[in-house]
């Protein structure tokens, strides 16, 4: 249903006045309400972030994986047992952005494996991690997948790896007068380490889809190795960098708008670097993702109930 039909239904619910709950009631001694109350078939919600990552990136997890937990006022969809390092919201002007870090090591058993490939081929991808949540307001949704990848060959001078950064937002129905603006992906190198250095990376430039829903290639190679995906998506990707020469620190941000529920926009990004041949642990890394949402820009004398932000 279109969001204009929210307004109808808050003008409705102004009439309303709801009578206090008396102290000792049945009602005031309930438990405490989740963030994930109002998804009433877990399971279902589950198999539905399952068959949607099939469809949009061609990635497969397994739903029994997977868990539906609250963190504070968001809820997510998050691999069992994930703990995020830091998740919220940041008041901006008009509107919040809410984000979720991560920290994703490298499984230890494709951390030291030993290669010796001379001819070209693809990176050695391991099994995604995907997250999926909406902010306390439910005005906005992301899902996002981060994958690692080994990329060994005969001649490396360094272990080296890749991390590929996926991501999909829009709006929620159900609010008139927002939307989504921005949603971003993020690698970061866990704790600074000074190991880690560049190879490549992809964006390196704004990415613009003109027309609408345009598919743009996203790739890197290094070495023999090399990779590259398809995104589908609207309005502009931009990079950003880090500030810190040979720090493999770098977001990808699309900007745009996401009116409607349908309005789906996505983000991506390539990262890979070396760590020394002695490194002994498995790297790991901040994965940072998050969405912005806002109220439209109104014109100075707006037509009644008519929804600007779809304009």
């Amino acid at each position: 249903m279109r969001k204009l039909l929210s307004i109808v239904a808050l003008s409705a619910a102004l009439t309303l006045v709801a009578a206090p709950v008396p102290a000792g009631s049945a009602s005031a001694s309930r438990t405490s309400p989740s963030a994930c109350d109002h998804i009433g078939d877990k399971d279902a919600a589950i198999r539905d972030f399952v068959e949607g990552i099939k469809k949009d990136w061609n990635l497969d997890v397994k739903a029994r994986d997977y868990e539906i937990q609250a963190h504070g006022g968001e809820c997510a969809i998050q691999p069992k047992g994930a703990r995020p390092v830091a998740n919220g919201a940041e008041a901006r002007s008009g509107g919040s952005t809410t984000s979720m870090t991560t920290v994703e090591t490298m499984p230890a058993s494709a951390a030291s494996a030993a290669g010796d490939v001379t001819i070209q081929q693809d990176v050695a991808w391991q099994q995604p991690s995907c997250y999926e949540w909406e902010d306390a307001e439910h005005i906005g949704w992301m899902r996002a997948c981060g994958q690692w990848g080994r990329m060994d060959y005969a001649a490396a001078t360094h272990k080296n790896y890749a991390y590929r950064m996926y991501a999909s937002c829009h709006a929620l129905a159900g609010h008139a007068f927002d939307q989504v603006s921005e949603c971003y992906v993020a690698a970061e190198p866990y704790g600074n380490d000074p190991n880690i250095v560049w190879n490549d990376w992809d964006p390196k430039a704004t990415l613009q889809f003109d027309p609408c829903g345009s598919t743009l290639p996203i790739g890197l190679s290094v070495g023999p190795f090399s990779t590259s995906f398809a995104i589908t998506s609207c309005d502009k990707i931009v990079p950003s960098e880090s500030s810190s020469p040979g720090v493999p620190d770098l977001r990808a941000t699309w900007i745009g708008k996401s009116y409607y529920a349908e309005d789906v926009r996505q983000t991506a990004a390539l990262v890979a670097f070396g760590v020394p041949k002695s490194y002994q642990s498995s790297p790991s890394l901040y994965f940072k993702r998050g969405f912005t949402h806002e109220e439209c820009v109104w014109p100075p004398t707006p037509s009644p109930y008519y929804p600007w932000c779809a304009i």
